[in-house]
């Protein structure tokens, strides 16, 4: 797996900065941007952080951001952009099954489009739980199972057997509510904008998102959810 997204970080960044890429990471960042609520200061793991698009952002914010990966080449990109811009971030190579951190050891972690490629979402995410802190939150993005987006990349893990796609497993809403550590837990679903939109259309996608999302749908490209780790006290 690591070796398919090495040959994949030399242009993995190059999506970003097409019309759909850009509105698909806007659409993704206000969604776990709404749960994770990083503050200055915070300390927060980033599980599959690939060339660092979350990581880096959540530095500028002056988080102190440790970030893992199985891809060595991504975190190479990764530590070149953070030292380009001057951020201190720390790219570790790990395994989101198996973190090499003690318990209760960050403020919040997150995960965005990563564990779809675990084996056993419940056990990564339980892992995730693991070294989180009581009073911090786990937030986790999908890719969501039964939507355009699912079976857009399904598509092309057909035809492509090279393909990450061909070893993910796109799990529904419920799906990931009910695989979430913890007793407090809330989910909701984004990115109902189809793959084959014209994206330089920006309003009408957030139009149409912003109607989708106010209908209540649940069959979105992505899908996030928070969980709350309770403290000590049980607060």
């Amino acid at each position: 797996m690591a070796e398919l997204f090495d040959k994949k970080s030399s242009d993995y960044d190059n999506w970003y900065q097409t019309p759909k890429g850009r509105l698909v990471d806007k659409i993704e960042k206000e969604a776990i941007y709404g749960y994770l609520k990083p503050r200055a200061s915070m300390e927060i793991l980033d599980i599959g952080c690939g060339t660092g698009n979350f990581s880096l952002e959540l530095a500028r914010l002056g988080v102190k951001v440790t970030g893992i990966d199985v891809s060595e080449a991504m975190l190479a990109k990764a530590r070149e952009k953070a030292t380009q811009e001057g951020l201190a971030i720390k790219f570790l190579r790990a395994d989101a099954r198996k973190l090499p951190f003690g318990e209760a050891s960050f403020d919040a972690v997150v995960s965005v489009t990563a564990l779809e490629f675990v084996p056993n979402l419940a056990d990564a995410l339980q892992e995730a739980y693991r070294v989180l802190k009581p009073g911090g939150r786990l937030v986790v993005g999908l890719i969501g199972g039964n939507s355009a987006w699912s079976r857009y990349y399904e598509a092309k893990a057909a035809r492509d057997p090279e393909s990450v796609f061909r070893w993910a497993h796109f799990p529904t809403l419920s799906e990931l509510i009910v695989a979430m550590p913890g007793s407090d837990v809330q989910g909701k679903a984004v990115l109902f904008v189809p793959p084959d939109f014209d994206f330089t259309k920006v309003n009408e996608a957030l139009a149409l998102e912003a109607e989708a999302q106010r209908q209540g749908r649940t069959d979105g490209g992505f899908i996030c959810a928070v969980s709350y780790k309770k403290r000590t006290d049980g607060n």
